[in-house]
């Protein structure tokens, strides 16, 4: 039996502002979290440019624009949309019941004539509705900023597409402090606002910091001691390249990646004629090991788009191709017409190519889909090249292997067939169990044909068992129209296909053809069209080689982001002209320039900035520098970090001495109690996310994941009070508690669960409110002290 939510929520509440009181912090007790400062609503933003602006400029702007304004009312700006009409404002940011823009494209209230051309899809209306829901955020910039026609020798101009060469150190008043390049130029920045740099972290809360940053688990407490008593004037250093070596490394950071990535193991829809890929995690598995062996960053963007393409390249490397073939796939209905059908590819073309440059380039490309880009010199001639790659491309389950087509396609089909086959056959057996003695013998008889049938499927194609995964072909994609009775999507293998600009983003309105070629704002003179085949191969040759230092400033920007809690160019998917600047330009492009001339390894970098003074220092705020500096923008301090869900859960595992850490392989199911493995190995699903990752902020795998904003929800405290997970963990480390010696009300409790959780010894007081706590000393007394100490905001942030 649990115990009742009332005491325990009773003793934790006591917990939180009892234990777990960092001596060096105020005494008061802090709120479970606190996240940074909410960033703007820069998704909202990027969803009117690609939902709700194509659609008033093609419906709506030829009465309501600069030329013609009905009723007062003009809808081809920002401040004109916030503005209204003669009748007022047309929408109620986050009240869709109360906007009359609303109710006019629902054709509501008499309001029935808007669009003229008749009522739009309910898709479209949807759109809208979700936008006000959202806050109907609209971009901030004066009309003024707006471009008319595109100049590419002025955009070519623009600091993010600079060819990058390496800072000199700036001249610095405490030399000394300085342990890296960076922090020289940390400490310029410091100076010129009279800030002060705070000093070093103590090792306890170093070797947490880097452990949990290089690995995503806790350090033991005998590693910690360790360290405190090492006296070699190197031993930090040492712990950074133990780290960097170790295999949990890489499953880390290849959780960062796989949110850029938008990872998953479904589709956004689940009808028979949209089956999950087989084998997603063989991606996933991929990742890991390109970072473990620390392939160059260059490399590792060229595999994930064109590993079959690349010459001398392994097949099995072809599981790289998982970040183009783990797209979300809609279902086709096709008995729909053709523009239906056709619009539904051309969305998933859209994703693939907003997910590649934003991921990789840091520019929405995708907004110039329906119109030249408002901001940036980007054009719907450019949007449409990129867009004929992805048309060109085919998503597929193939051996990775090198075999013949014909075989690799019978392989294939058997395989599908097989595991069809013992998906039927499990079911049967669990039948079974619950079936009377004629069903068992009907049962039987269908089971023992099964295995036969599986058996034989396993020995009819030569090379039955070669690993499969979820990758790309070259194959363009023509949606065919001609029979009547319904519509056909024709891939032909080998075949590249061109696409015409669709006038407003609309299929049905082809206009000039345009060859595949890469962004002409990046090229160097005029972009060349790309040869034979999708052109894979070309894209993935000029984002690490034309665009070279803006793919590399984008992933610096990153990994530093993923390290301090906030990215140098704050809009870390948005480059462009809308992007923030960077807060240290002289930095980032030294640091950027560096990271080329080191070979593109992403171990460096790590070195870089871990082994650098500003990342070592306190993360203690002094008031003076909080109150005008708030944000820590200039890093006068270091941040402190909220645990991640996958982090956090994994450390629970770890301290309960639950950990299993075999590495790769099928994922398993989050919300079992039974499942000890990373989080990294967790099914991750695009239809419903396990409790632990949609309640902390776990980016929504529908789309590129820019970055993860930390929340706090009255939701996640009910989590720690009353989540299984949490209280099967603290049971068991209670279980160790006593059987150390915790069987009464001394302090031996108190100091096997701090060492554990805390990785610290006990303060007096904590161990006189703990005394409070587990007054008898009992298994059950101990593990409400756990679950107040795993839910506790020491153990939640990292210093």
């Amino acid at each position: 039996m649990r115990r009742p939510i009332l005491l325990i929520s009773g003793c934790l509440t006591a917990g939180l502002m009892g234990l777990a009181s960092q001596p060096a912090r105020s005494s008061a007790p802090e709120p479970l979290a606190t996240p940074m400062a909410a960033a703007p609503d820069r998704e909202g933003v990027e969803f009117f440019e690609t939902r709700i602006r194509p659609v008033l400029v093609e419906q709506c702007v030829a009465c309501h624009g600069a030329k013609k304004a009905w009723g007062g009312l003009r809808l081809d700006t920002p401040a004109s949309l916030r503005k209204g009409g003669e009748g007022g404002p047309l929408f109620l940011a986050g009240k869709p019941k109360e906007s009359r823009l609303l109710k006019a494209l629902r054709h509501e209230g008499g309001m029935k004539t808007m669009p003229p051309q008749g009522k739009l899809p309910e898709k479209v209306v949807a759109d809208f509705q979700g936008w006000i829901e959202r806050g109907a955020p609209l971009p901030a910039v004066p009309q003024a900023a707006v471009r008319s026609g595109i100049d590419l020798a002025a955009g070519r101009k623009h600091w993010a597409f600079q060819p990058l060469r390496e800072r000199p150190s700036p001249k610095v008043s405490a030399p000394s402090w300085a342990r890296r390049k960076i922090d020289a130029f940390i400490l310029a920045g410091l100076a010129a606002r009279k800030f002060q740099p705070s000093p070093q972290a103590d090792r306890r809360t170093l070797l947490r910091r880097i452990t949990f940053a290089l690995t995503g688990l806790s350090p033991t407490v005998e590693e910690v001691e360790a360290f405190v008593k090492d006296p070699s004037p190197n031993a930090y250093e040492r712990q950074v390249e133990r780290l960097l070596a170790s295999p949990q490394y890489g499953e880390r950071w290849a959780r960062h990646w796989l949110d850029v990535a938008r990872y998953a193991e479904d589709n956004p829809t689940s009808e028979a004629s949209n089956p999950p890929p087989s084998y997603p995690w063989r991606y996933r598995d991929w990742v890991v090991k390109a970072l473990n062996e620390d392939l160059p960053y260059r490399e590792f963007l060229r595999r994930q788009i064109a590993a079959d393409l690349i010459p001398g390249i392994d097949p099995s490397e072809r599981a790289a191709l998982g970040f183009l073939g783990l797209a979300p796939v809609y279902h086709k209905e096709l008995m729909l017409a053709r523009d239906v059908i056709e619009t539904i590819a051309a969305d998933e073309w859209d994703e693939r190519l907003d997910t590649m440059t934003r991921g990789v380039l840091g520019l929405t490309v995708a907004c110039a889909r329906c119109h030249d880009h408002k901001f940036d010199p980007i054009s719907t001639k450019d949007y449409y090249a990129l867009a004929g790659v992805m048309a060109s491309t085919q998503l597929l389950e193939w051996p990775l292997a090198e075999m013949p087509v014909d075989q690799a396609e019978k392989l294939s089909r058997a395989e599908r067939s097989a595991r069809d086959m013992e998906r039927d056959l499990r079911r049967k057996r669990r039948e079974r169990s619950d079936a009377n003695m004629a069903q068992q013998i009907k049962l039987d008889a269908e089971i023992a044909e099964l295995e036969t049938k599986i058996e034989q499927t396993r020995k009819s194609v030569p090379g039955f068992g070669t690993p499969i995964g979820s990758i790309v072909r070259d194959a363009g994609l023509w949606v065919d129209g001609k029979n009547k009775d319904r519509t056909d999507l024709d891939y032909r293998p080998g075949i590249s296909r061109d696409l015409p600009v669709f006038i407003r983003g609309n299929v049905a309105r082809p206009g000039e053809v345009v060859p595949r070629r890469f962004l002409a704002v990046l090229s160097a003179g005029e972009p060349r069209p790309f040869g034979p085949g999708s052109g894979r191969r070309e894209l993935a040759d000029a984002m690490v080689g034309e665009s070279a230092p803006l793919t590399a400033r984008v992933m610096v920007n990153r990994v530093w982001g993923w390290h301090f809690g906030r990215p140098l160019v704050t809009t870390p998917s948005n480059f462009g002209i809308l992007g923030d600047k960077p807060t240290h330009p002289e930095l980032m492009e030294d640091l950027a320039a560096r990271f080329v001339k080191n070979g593109w390894s992403l171990k460096w970098l790590h070195r870089e900035i871990v082994l650098s003074a500003t990342y070592q220092q306190v993360s203690k705020t002094r008031a003076d520098d909080a109150r005008r500096d708030a944000e820590n923008r200039w890093l006068s301090r270091m941040n402190r970090l909220r645990l991640e869900p996958e982090a956090w859960r994994d450390a629970i595992l770890q301290i309960a001495g639950q950990l299993d850490l075999t590495p790769g392989g099928p994922s398993e199911d989050l919300d079992g109690l039974n499942n000890k493995r990373r989080t990294l190995y967790g099914r991750v699903s695009r239809q419903r996310q396990p409790d632990i990752l949609r309640l902390f902020d776990f980016p929504d795998p529908n789309r590129h994941g820019e970055q993860r904003t930390p929340t706090t929800t009255p939701v996640q405290q009910l989590y720690f009070l009353n989540s299984p997970f949490i209280q099967r963990h603290a049971d068991l480390l209670a279980v160790q508690a006593v059987g150390e010696g915790a069987g009464s009300a001394s302090g031996e409790g108190a100091r096997s669960l701090f060492r554990r959780t805390l990785l610290r010894d006990p303060s007096p007081r904590e161990v006189e409110t703990t005394a409070a706590l587990a007054p008898g000393g009992t298994r059950t007394e101990w593990s409400v002290v756990a679950q107040a100490l795993l839910a506790s905001n020491e153990f939640l942030f990292v210093d």
